[in-house]
């Protein structure tokens, strides 16, 4: 369902990522989830939810796996490559006027 924005209006995107390990310089993202509002915090898009394809030279740390509870096989049947991942990111960041905020974004995730 598609809420209808208006692109000359700030919006906030609220996003987080998951990964398959502990180490922000070397683990790879799995899963992306964002959602976008206007400045009064109303939702005014479909949420994006979406899986990374891991990476089959890259081993998973298994607590990752408990913690997120996302599988490789979840990840492989559900996600697509990390070209198309970052595009679907990079196009949801790139809309004008759009704040991007996030959780654990200073410390983990940018």
């Amino acid at each position: 369902m598609m809420l209808g924005r208006s692109h000359n209006k700030q919006t906030f995107y609220w996003h987080d990522y998951e990964t398959f390990g502990i180490d922000p310089q070397r683990d790879r993202p799995v899963q992306f989830a964002g959602l976008r509002t206007d400045v009064d915090f109303n939702i005014i898009d479909d949420p994006l939810v979406i899986y990374c394809k891991p990476s089959p030279d890259c081993l998973p740390n298994p607590d990752s796996c408990l913690i997120t509870g996302i599988t490789p096989q979840m990840a492989e049947q559900k996600g697509v490559c990390e070209a198309e991942f970052i595009g679907q990111i990079h196009q949801q960041f790139a809309q004008p006027n759009t704040c991007t905020l996030g959780y654990n974004n200073l410390r983990f995730d940018d």
